[in-house]
């Protein structure tokens, strides 16, 4: 009986032609299994930032809460839902934010975690007026799937310039 390493010297022409084209094909369904999960991330990012700047709470926090940090000095700090929500629809400021460049990596043995980086770049405005004019920063999170939906569960955000020392309230 052959292994399978002298069976795969053994191949010639068409048979060659075979073997090259199924490996290309699987690649190439496993690649498009997986995009249609980065679509998905990038998708409710980008929701995300369109909901925080009307001032609504996007819910993409996860339900037990997230890891939060930014670079205003602080520590990690744990970002329940509540405090998210609260930090949004309570603020005099609009966040008008808008996310580029996202990149995502997908993980998991089920493929239920998502690693995401992007960057941030827009206005902060308070009561219809500019405080802050191009702001950006750079931003990372990490995404748990649940029941088909993206959720975040840890993120961090630091300002490349005009951000570092804004007061959020």
């Amino acid at each position: 009986q052959k292994t399978a390493y002298e069976i795969s010297l053994g191949l010639v022409g068409s048979e060659m032609c075979i073997r090259d084209r199924l490996s290309t094909i699987l690649a190439m369904l496993s690649f498009s299994l997986y995009a249609g999960e980065v679509d998905d991330v990038k998708a409710a990012i980008h929701s995300n930032w369109e909901t925080i700047a009307k001032g609504k709470y996007p819910g993409l926090t996860h339900p037990e809460g997230r890891w939060l940090a930014t670079s205003e000095g602080g520590f990690w700090s744990f970002d329940s839902p509540q405090n998210n929500k609260n930090r949004i629809e309570n603020s005099p400021n609009t966040l008008n934010f808008k996310p580029y460049h996202i990149n995502v990596e997908i993980y998991g043995s089920k493929k239920e975690i998502a690693y995401a980086v992007y960057y941030l770049a827009g206005t902060i405005d308070r009561d219809g007026n500019v405080i802050v004019p191009n702001y950006r920063t750079r931003a990372s999170a990490l995404m748990k799937k649940e029941n088909g939906k993206w959720y975040e569960v840890g993120s961090h955000y630091s300002p490349m310039h005009s951000g570092s020392g804004v007061k959020f309230d």
